[in-house]
């Protein structure tokens, strides 16, 4: 259980939860900016998107720190597909926002990215509070707010779809407003 309660664990969750709080803090702002026609708050947008790809990168290295213990408590393979799963989702919202902050797409596709990238860092995520949660190893309140974050972010799995199909249209699609519920998974209880 030493890797569920280190000090590098601790660091690593709370560095990727201040990191989740810049990111929402960075959008809400670039959306003020936006609407409220405030010019030196358009540099918000590429802000939010540097910051979401360094919170899917420590993600994935928090994912990394603890795979030795779900490695010994899971079967090897199940840790090992977790633990691609979440770089694999780190990988996808770093192209995300790539692909936005160097032009090559619009909203709608980066979306897609971020989305599903998150989605796959669910998976992980519920693995991960799952373990804990039978072990003992966290709070019983703090493992639930894990597997309720966790059920959003896979919600962002829909967005494969849209990657796939490289939709990046003017208008929101339906697809959009349904993978954009798992913000609230990604934005508020991932962080919390």
């Amino acid at each position: 259980m030493n890797g569920f309660t280190s000090k590098t664990t601790g660091g690593l969750v709370f560095m990727v939860g201040i990191t989740g709080i810049l990111a929402v803090a960075s959008l809400l702002l670039f959306f003020v900016g936006l609407f409220q026609n405030i010019p030196s708050l358009s540099s918000m947008g590429s802000l939010n998107d540097t910051i979401n790809a360094l919170a899917g990168i420590l993600s994935a290295v928090l994912a990394s720190v603890l795979h030795p213990a779900l490695r010994r408590l899971l079967a090897p393979r199940l840790s090992l597909v977790l633990l691609i799963s979440v770089w694999a989702g780190a990988i996808a919202i770093t192209f995300g926002s790539w692909l936005i902050m160097t032009d090559r797409s619009g909203v709608e596709l980066s979306s897609y990215y971020f989305f599903f990238g998150n989605g796959l860092i669910g998976i992980w995520l519920w693995g991960l509070n799952r373990i804990a949660r039978s072990q003992a190893a966290w709070p019983r309140n703090l493992t639930r707010l894990g597997l309720i974050a966790s059920v959003f972010m896979m919600l962002g799995l829909l967005g494969l779809y849209g990657v796939l199909l490289g939709l990046d249209g003017s208008d929101y699609s339906p697809l959009m407003l349904v993978t954009g519920i798992s913000f609230l998974g990604t934005g508020i209880f991932y962080p919390v």
